[in-house]
């Protein structure tokens, strides 16, 4: 009963201490700069849509900052320079619904026909109604 509670406890501590060291480091911008030029990375990730780049060292230590949108060239330019791996996080997929992703032109085309179907006989309705109080009013309109 005893192991089974160490070994449960010590399964706890490492997913624990693990689960922190998989986390970026926020740093500045400009100490990631200073890295970035000297230091042992291995890769980074620049994510445009909100504007921070991750840097992966030897050690599989990870910092993150924020960068000013302007700088992103020179930054791409450094990353090249150095030969650091240079990846893009791309922007979230925003799965869109089955109707909205169903957008025919028909649809348009049959209403416009349908449409002009309705209208007519709607017409010939009108005028045949109209013929037949003509010919049962002697000749008079109705509403005249």
């Amino acid at each position: 009963m005893r192991a089974t509670a160490l070994a449960i406890a010590l399964l706890a501590t490492l997913s624990i201490a693990s689960g922190s060291a998989l986390a970026a480091t926020p740093v500045s911008y400009p100490e990631l700069l200073r890295q970035v030029r000297s230091g042992p990375v291995i890769r980074a990730i620049i994510n445009y849509t909100r504007g921070d780049v991750e840097i992966k060292f030897r050690d599989l230590s990870e910092w993150e900052a924020f960068y000013p949108r302007s700088e992103q060239p020179q930054l791409q330019r450094l990353l090249h320079a150095r030969h650091i791996r240079v990846l893009f996080a791309s922007r979230p997929h925003v799965p869109r619904s089955r109707a909205a992703a169903v957008h025919h032109h028909l649809r348009y085309i049959a209403a416009a026909v349908i449409a002009a179907f309705a209208l007519s006989g709607a017409g010939a309705y009108l005028y045949s109604r109209r013929r037949r109080a003509a010919r049962a009013g002697g000749g008079a309109t109705p509403g005249s």
